[in-house]
């Protein structure tokens, strides 16, 4: 199984440079909030002053960002290591430093005139850097006083930071001890989480069980660590003069509340299509299913991968796509930056990072050599893929609002599926379709109910002043039967399962871009059928794009408008047509 080369960042966490180059980054920092404090206020600040600033802060974020990101990676391998943890720390404790000394340029800039603002937007010296000013005039309301910015960056690792850290360091370490064919084995969540498509219904039960009861035996931390995040959170937002929690996302991501409730509202009208895909599960498989069958495999023998058949396929596949993203995809192994064993005190899950535009993107993540695992590796190389593409823009315009980083991602998944299927019996068709009718699931309509309980926790939250592990147990409860209606049964562990949903802590209000990423992929992957080879510039121009401009304007380049509720309906008929109507 292969762990990455971080010796591209440092020589090991003992580097003398990482200290050098935090330091140095600190006092550019200082020397930037010195040098332009007053400057970006004045009336008479000149394009090319304004330039200067965002380039010299380009060279701070680049140094720091990649000892930030090494920091982070060391952690992530292994979050009991004492030495990745103090390191992780003294990174935490520099960045938020560096936030506290540049924060003023924000509340600095927008004391600049409506005129002024409005032609630095439209300046050619600062085309680069046109969308950071519409950005910034947009947030006008929301931004506070330069005194109140360094006060929230100054608090951040003490409060909602603190309390995020304290849930991964807590979740990481647990190990899970279940007997299998007489005898007890001791795994990590994610190998707990995979035997949901182990064949024996017995071994999916009791694993789901047993994991999910551990999170309860923690409930008063975790509890005090949700409530503390929401109130946190949501200070923040009505601080900033929010509407909603949500709406600071949302802002973040560069759409509109509307449209976001929009895409909740569709997808939720849609479960109907969740309860007929698991009723013809039941009968399919001729058992009362649970929540922990839910992933069960139809194939009467699980199907497994190594790692060396998922690294061909997912290759071959975005090969025939395109040559430059094959070659993307094989630097990923050739490089050595995929960390894929498993091991305890590893981070779960999986994740690509990608900091500034170095075009090495490194990936996470817990090989347990099922199909899932091998989308999961298609998945991430998506974003990969993303990463090196955008890597043509500055720092500023990088990194894609969270709608439109899983569009690569879930687009990679696609061109998998239909690597594949051609190579499979009929049987194998059916259970593989299914398998990916589970997946989008997963990823939209399971994303969506997690959205939805994020909403009416953080309201329960802030209305009540508290929320009790009871309370937030049934309130997610009734989610789940919205989505599943009396097509499976609901154990009551699965009550608890919102606790182990660590997007929810990590970062409130992230997993509606599963479901909204997803939706657009489909229409994306449709008009590639319809296209063929034409469309594979306009979709490398997507991805190049970065965050140069908004979501809705590029989109609308590839012919797809997110402001028409019907469009989000279409996404829906592609999974009824495509999918389950080929199960009948």
């Amino acid at each position: 199984m292969p762990v990455w080369d971080l010796t591209f960042f440092y020589n090991s966490p003992h580097d003398e440079r990482i200290n050098k180059d935090l330091e140095e980054g600190l006092n550019r920092a200082k020397q930037l909030r010195q040098k332009y404090y007053n400057k970006l206020s004045d009336p008479n600040l000149s394009s090319s002053q304004l330039k200067n600033f965002f380039v010299e802060c380009e060279e701070l974020f680049t140094k720091v960002g990649l000892t930030i990101q090494y920091a982070s990676l060391s952690y992530a391998s292994d979050t009991s290591n004492e030495l990745y943890q103090k390191l992780a720390a003294i990174c935490d404790d520099y960045e938020s430093k560096i936030e506290m000394e540049l924060s003023f340029w924000k509340p600095s800039i927008l004391k600049q005139s409506n005129t002024n603002l409005e032609e630095f937007m439209e300046s050619e010296e600062l085309k680069q850097y046109k969308h950071v000013i519409e950005n910034l005039i947009k947030s006008k309301k929301h931004v506070l006083s330069a005194d109140a910015e360094k006060v929230l960056a100054a608090m951040y690792p003490s409060s909602r930071g603190g309390f995020q850290d304290l849930y991964e360091r807590l979740t990481s370490s647990y190990t899970f001890e279940i007997e299998i064919d007489g005898m007890i084995k001791t795994f990590t969540e994610p190998q707990m989480r995979s035997l949901r498509m182990h064949q024996d219904k017995d071994v999916r039960r009791r694993a789901m069980k047993i994991l999910f009861d551990r999170y309860e035996q923690d409930q008063l931390v975790i509890e005090k660590t949700f409530n503390s995040i929401v109130k946190n959170y949501d200070t923040e937002s009505s601080l900033r003069n929010f509407q909603e929690p949500i709406s600071m996302r949302n802002l973040e991501n560069e759409v509109d509340d509307n449209i976001v409730k929009t895409v909740i509202e569709v997808t939720t009208d849609n479960t109907p299509l969740v309860h007929r895909y698991y009723n013809w599960k039941t009968k399919k498989m001729g058992i009362p299913l649970t929540l922990a069958d839910i992933y069960a495999p139809l194939e009467k023998e699980k199907k497994e991968y190594s790692f060396e058949e998922a690294k061909n396929l997912v290759l071959e596949a975005y090969y025939h796509f395109d040559k430059e993203f094959g070659e993307i995809v094989d630097s990923f192994f050739t490089e050595k930056r995929i960390d894929s064993d498993i091991r305890k005190g590893k981070r779960g899950g999986a994740f690509t990072s990608y900091v500034v535009p170095n075009k090495k993107p490194f990936i996470l993540m817990n090989f347990t050599g099922n199909m899932n695992d091998v989308m999961t590796l298609a998945h991430e190389l998506g974003h990969g893929i993303h990463g090196v593409l955008a890597s043509k823009q500055n720092v500023w315009n990088y990194h894609p609002p969270l709608v439109m980083a899983e569009v690569a991602s879930v687009f990679g998944e696609m061109l998998v599926m239909d690597a594949v299927l051609p190579t499979l019996s009929e049987e194998e068709r059916i259970a593989f379709i299914a398998s990916k009718i589970e997946d989008t699931f997963a990823t939209m309509f399971r994303q969506n109910m997690f959205a939805r309980f994020e909403i009416s926790s953080h309201k329960m939250i802030s209305d009540n002043g508290s929320a009790t592990w009871k309370e937030l147990s049934n309130l997610y409860s009734q989610e789940l039967k919205i989505m599943f209606g009396d097509s499976v049964i609901i154990p009551d562990e699965y009550h608890f399962e919102w606790s182990s949903i660590s997007h929810m802590f990590h970062t409130p209000f992230y997993v509606y871009a599963y479901n909204f990423a997803n939706l657009l992929v489909l229409a994306l992957y449709e008009q590639y059928k319809q296209e063929g080879r034409s469309f594979v510039p306009k979709y490398k121009e997507l991805l190049s794009s970065g965050a140069n401009d908004s979501p809705d304007r590029l989109l609308k380049k590839v012919g797809i408008d997110i402001n028409q509720k019907a469009f989000w309906k279409r996404g829906f008929e592609f999974i009824e047509r495509e999918f389950l109507n080929k199960l009948d």
